[in-house]
């Protein structure tokens, strides 16, 4: 099993590293838009997500490969499924650390696993789909898996992401991890005290979120700007 703390730890670096890429890449779309910066902004958003993406793949590579959790065979099992669909990979990896889950009705295993599916479905699905795209050159449209035609679907995707869907889905995925996490690492304490509270906060943080809307944002930045704009000319003026 040493290669497999070996990849936890790699990839524990790999976490830190993306979510470190994250806030500068942030900290450019936030200073584009308060610029009035329109194109650089959506090309820094572009960017986002390809690290948003990366750093989902860091995650549940890190997950998977916790110590003393799952049995090599395990992994193995999670890995072959994640070469045809990385939704079917947390899928499985779901599965197995639920059959180690005792102590609750007869039922919660069935529902839990059900309700986290649904989960994965609603928030690895599309960022998988999107990330291919995206990382195969198909920034503004996006072709069908021959390359044939045009996939009208996921190039409205493409063409609308914003840095607040981008928000929203990163929320969703911490959150989704939180779950998987504490049924991987302590499948009899934390996840009997947790689970629930876990699914309401993500339930609610989702719900909080679906008021923010971009132009909203770009407003709050552009009024934080004229503040500090204001606040330096003060400062100089006492300084004269």
């Amino acid at each position: 099993m040493g290669g497999y703390v070996f990849s936890f730890s790699a990839q524990t670096e790999n976490v830190q590293a993306l979510e470190q890429a994250w806030k500068h890449i942030n900290k450019a779309i936030n200073s584009a838009y308060s610029s009035d910066q329109q194109s650089t902004a959506e090309i820094q958003t572009k960017l986002l997500a390809q690290v948003y993406c990366a750093f989902a793949e860091a995650v549940f590579s890190k997950l998977i490969h916790t110590p003393d959790s799952f049995l090599a065979s395990e992994i193995t099992q999670i890995k072959a499924k994640g070469k045809r669909n990385i939704v079917e990979a947390w899928k499985k990896c779901v599965e197995l650390a639920l059959q180690k889950v005792q102590g609750k009705s007869s039922g919660h295993v069935a529902n839990a696993n059900q309700k986290i599916c649904s989960l994965i479905d609603d928030y690895v699905y599309d960022p998988s789909l999107l990330r291919n795209k995206i990382a195969h050159g198909q920034w503004r449209v996006a072709l069908n898996s021959n390359n044939t035609k045009v996939n009208s679907e996921l190039t409205t995707k493409i063409q609308t992401i914003n840095v607040i869907d981008l928000y929203r889905a990163k929320e969703a995925f911490q959150s989704l991890f939180r779950i998987v996490e504490d049924i991987i690492e302590s499948p009899n304490k934390a996840h009997h005290r947790d689970y629930w509270l876990h699914i309401t906060d993500f339930e609610t943080s989702q719900k909080k979120m679906e008021s923010w809307t971009l132009s909203n944002k770009i407003d709050a930045l552009k009024k934080k700007k004229q503040y500090a704009k204001l606040a330096r000319q003060k400062h100089n003026k006492a300084e004269a």
